[in-house]
């Protein structure tokens, strides 16, 4: 009778829980600021493990699925015209 269960370090990885930043940027095809943009915005899920980001893979699907706008750069109070 064969086992049900997968023997230890057979697991597939055709869906990683996880990605590099590197490997994040090169899914969703967008540059490094704006990346950290929509993480800062709460868009994009990571954890940290010691000194490495790692991206929720399911959160860079998501993303593509609803699409996103990365937040416009701040503008401070005296740069605005209201005299528009």
């Amino acid at each position: 009778m064969k086992s049900i269960r997968e023997p230890a370090g057979t697991h597939s990885i055709s869906h990683p829980l996880t990605v590099t930043v590197k490997e994040a940027l090169a899914m969703i095809g967008i540059g490094r600021t704006s990346f950290y943009e929509l993480v800062a915005g709460g868009e994009i899920t990571t954890v940290k493990i010691g000194r490495r980001r790692l991206v929720h893979a399911e959160s860079l699907r998501r993303l593509a699925a609803e699409g996103y706008v990365v937040a416009p750069r701040y503008v401070r109070p005296e740069q605005i015209d209201f005299n528009l």
